[in-house]
């Protein structure tokens, strides 16, 4: 699960490419997005959708309060459990925490939209958690205590900001899947979830398109940053063959001439049953496997 907001962000750094911890990229409408003080990577991008999952699973409460434990976020994450993994997932949650973001064209207290308008924003607001969990970071604890800390739990709070918006809807993505993706295709399988509204249908029964148009500022936003277009172009297209093999919604996502011939798109046709949508919490299942236990 994802607020839609933050599917789109384009200030994730997704790849192999070395993190950056202050970026600036153009977003869905044209303006500057912001990302500062902390890197935004998979590990944050899995971490979080993890956590508006457990947010959801524990009643949606109000004041954005989840609690959990390092052992059952490692094994969610990784499928097993260390002094390593512990190590980046403590990593990831503070980046989560320190990470200022820029998100243009919305005031995320009331959810009004303009193109003035920008909102800059924290998306977890607080952290609490054992100071054991900082010496596995720095190497100082002992093999073998590490798994005593199975049962210790780590409360986090969301960010008034996302609560408000999570509770007016979010988007359910599959777990299973978000696990082998990875990369550019992850990224593009968010950002494909977040553009629902934009899809058409094609005509063809339970079938929807969206063509988007390719330029330097749509590859940024993925984390594509090859120095020729053709090999981000490449790129693109391979990301696509992955989701539409993970993915059984997405039945085609190519890359090919504009019909006016004068540059090139992204074509995606998908299942409209199958399809990731922004839904009001009143219409998801509690029981809707999107983590598997």
């Amino acid at each position: 699960m994802i607020e839609s907001n933050l599917a789109l962000f384009p200030g994730w750094q997704l790849g192999a490419q070395a993190q950056q911890k202050r970026i600036a990229r153009r977003d869905l409408l044209g303006a500057i997005a912001r990302a500062e003080r902390a890197p935004l990577g998979e590990l944050e991008l899995d971490a979080l959708t993890w956590l508006t999952q457990e947010w959801f699973e524990q009643g949606s409460p109000a004041n954005g309060v989840v609690h959990f434990t390092w052992y059952r976020l490692g094994q969610d994450l990784y499928g097993h459990d260390g002094g390593r993994q512990r190590a980046l997932m403590q990593e990831a949650i503070d980046n989560l925490a320190a990470a200022l973001i820029t998100l243009r064209c919305i005031d995320v207290l009331t959810g009004t939209r303009s193109t003035t308008l920008r909102s800059k924003v924290h998306i977890l607001e607080a952290v609490v958690d054992h100071e054991d969990v900082l010496l596995i970071r720095d190497g100082d604890l002992e093999p073998a205590k590490v798994g005593g800390l199975r049962t210790d739990t780590v409360k986090v709070k969301l960010a008034d900001w996302l609560v408000a918006q999570l509770l007016d809807g979010l988007i359910v993505l599959d777990w299973q899947t978000q696990r082998q993706l990875g990369g550019a295709a992850k990224r593009l399988w968010y950002y494909l979830a977040a553009r629902a509204p934009d899809f058409q249908p094609s005509g063809i029964d339970n079938d929807e398109r969206l063509a988007l148009e390719l330029d330097a500022d749509f590859y940024a936003s993925l984390n594509l940053q090859a120095a020729r277009d053709r090999d981000n172009r490449a790129a693109l297209a391979r990301a696509g063959t992955r989701i539409v093999a993970a993915d059984r919604a997405y039945r085609a996502i190519t890359v090919a001439r504009q019909p006016s011939g004068s540059g090139y798109e992204l074509r995606v046709s998908r299942a409209i049953d199958d399809a990731p949508r922004c839904r009001p919490l009143r219409e998801i299942d509690t029981d809707e496997p999107a983590i598997a236990s």
